[in-house]
């Protein structure tokens, strides 16, 4: 829904760093959106990034993002490895001979970042786990990953210097939020990722189950191989069933090059899977609103005290099938619990043969099916660009 500002409002400057820009993920959608939010208002909103300038037309495609007026400048952090070459060099400074090149360049670029995001009213920075120096009028350091770990006493003492009254933690879920405030207690405040949900349509289903995720084994794999799994039982269960599965992600690297997707698509050869790769906006709101039921398993059997970072911190396709009134089957771990509630508009299981008994049970009760698809396009609206905007707005 669009927002708008009136005139007599003061013009803001936006700063929006995400250091992993270039995976078009969960996260990138979120911190695009807050510039998309911004853009909106009237303000103007620069985004920290220093490797490939198409950046914005693939995450317009992929999100349907209006981000016509955003600025790229500079990656003055370089956190992002792969483009560590394309780095631009902070001024130059004069320091006593006494210190050495390497602890002059250190404090060259601190200078550089105290001077380059003082200008800024208010900084949006998606965290790697870290907390970086920046200087904004208003600085929401975003985390996306319950990373958990012990961090050292100097850690936790440079944290506290970093953490001043300008600064405001935000979190995607209660989930990430459970593990972030014990490393970092701090005022913080859950702002659930924002889902387009009036893009999202209920058309005539059919009898697919869908499962959206990129193809890849990276930081909370999607677990595509369970659900082949999964499938393959439901089939010998009920060996006339007439469903498919579709699965549809991203993938970073050529399709024919990645490892992972060709060994899923061997792992399904002879069933009644279907692979869509790379997939644009139109034809995965298509997809949504073709299947009855959707499927998740990142966070299966994956000890979530130990590894909170190897489950859905929260699930934006899972709401998108909400919109769709396509009912979710999906994994108890993580973020997803805070989407969907048991038995009421969507189900959730923890073993395999959980998964498989809850699907056959919407197959073969058509009423529950409407019922708990109904109840998803209502809950799916509490997830809204709308109430993302209000949520961010408020902080």
């Amino acid at each position: 829904m669009p927002v708008s500002m009136s005139s007599s409002k003061k013009i803001l400057k936006v700063g929006i760093y995400d250091p992993y820009l270039d995976t078009l993920g969960g996260g990138e959608r979120y911190c695009l959106t807050v510039a998309e939010t911004y853009l909106q208002l009237g303000h103007k909103v620069d985004l920290f990034w220093s490797g490939p300038k198409d950046i914005i037309a693939s995450a317009t495609s992929r999100f349907s993002l209006n981000l016509e007026n955003l600025s790229i400048v500079p990656d003055i952090f370089g956190l992002s490895p792969r483009y560590w070459s394309l780095l631009e060099s902070p001024p130059t400074c004069s320091f006593p001979p006494l210190l050495s090149q390497s602890l002059s360049k250190k404090i060259c670029r601190f200078i550089n970042k105290i001077k380059v995001t003082g200008k800024y009213d208010i900084f949006f920075y998606l965290s790697d786990g870290s907390l970086p120096f920046i200087f904004a009028k208003k600085n929401l350091i975003h985390f996306q990953v319950p990373f958990s770990f012990t961090p050292s006493f100097k850690s936790m003492l440079a944290s506290k210097l970093k953490l001043t009254s300008r600064h405001h933690l935000v979190y995607n879920s209660a989930f990430t939020k459970s593990f972030i405030q014990k490393l970092y207690p701090h005022r913080g405040s859950i702002v659930y990722p924002p889902v387009d949900v009036d893009k999202f349509y209920s058309s005539v289903k059919t009898k697919t189950i869908l499962s959206v995720g990129r193809f890849d084994n990276l930081l909370n794999a999607k677990r595509q191989d369970v659900l082949i799994d999964i499938f393959k039982e439901l089939i010998t269960r009920e060996p006339g069933l007439d469903w498919r599965l579709v699965l549809a992600g991203g993938s970073f690297d050529d399709p024919q090059t990645n490892s992972y997707l060709q060994l899923l698509k061997q792992k399904a050869a002879g069933l009644n899977i279907f692979f869509v790769v790379n997939p644009d906006f139109n034809q995965l709101t298509k997809l949504y609103s073709e299947s009855s039921i959707y499927w998740h398993a990142a966070g299966y059997q994956v000890d979530t005290q130990l590894h909170p970072e190897a489950t859905e911190h929260f699930g934006i396709t899972t709401v998108e099938a909400l919109a769709s009134g396509c009912v979710p089957v999906v994994v108890n771990a993580g973020g997803l619990p805070e989407i969907v509630t048991n038995q009421e508009n969507g189900l959730l299981w923890s073993t395999t043969q959980d998964a498989v008994i809850a699907t056959l049970s919407l197959i073969k009760n058509p009423s529950l099916m409407s019922s708990l698809s109904n109840h998803a396009k209502i809950k799916s609206i509490d997830f809204s660009k709308t109430n993302f905007t209000k949520n961010l707005l408020s902080l």
